[in-house]
């Protein structure tokens, strides 16, 4: 009967994990990793949220993308960089601007032209700051952030290690009964 209680507990954290990752995950444009080869380390923008009627967001021309906590920086390329061009390359930031066209996309997919890569001195970056300033239609500009990698464990994890520590917990204290008798 008590492990069906601590069965059930567990059961309740991996749902309470999983709403609250599924609550943050259409807040706002965001930066994407995709993927590593050497120094070379490939990024996406993703659209997040909704602007405009139908589920599509919009990056206007001027729109900025920052990265920051970057360690040795040598360039940054993009994709089409006659519609996304590097502004300022740091060792250790980056920004990136929209040009010449706004990136129009669904929610939670990839901007077709936001791909952008980042070359290092080194092979191992650390976790990466990233804020996005979209410029709106009125002129004024709404920011968003976030870090890379996700510095939230995914629900599996966290739910797996509550699992795991309330069997050892169970194991601890019968194995404690059992030397009683």
């Amino acid at each position: 009967m008590k492990l069906l209680k601590q069965l059930g507990v567990a059961t309740a954290g991996v749902a309470i994990s999983f709403a609250a990752v599924g609550a943050n995950s259409a807040q706002a444009a965001s930066v994407t990793f995709l993927g590593q080869s050497g120094n070379r380390f490939d990024y996406a923008l993703k659209f997040d949220s909704a602007n405009l009627p139908g589920d599509f967001e919009r990056l206007r021309v001027g729109s900025l993308i920052n990265l920051s906590g970057l360690e040795g920086v040598t360039n940054v390329t993009t994709d089409y960089p006659n519609r996304l061009s590097a502004v300022t390359i740091e060792p250790d930031f980056v920004t990136l601007n929209l040009i010449n066209f706004a990136q129009t996309g669904k929610v939670n997919t990839l901007s077709t032209f936001g791909k952008f890569s980042i070359f290092s001195s080194v092979t191992t970056l650390g976790q990466l700051q990233w804020d996005i300033i979209r410029r709106n239609p009125t002129g004024t500009a709404t920011t968003f952030s976030g870090t890379l990698p996700a510095s939230v464990p995914e629900p599996f994890t966290i739910s797996g290690s509550m699992l795991a520590f309330g069997l050892g917990l169970w194991m601890k204290r019968k194995q404690a009964v059992s030397q009683k008798a």
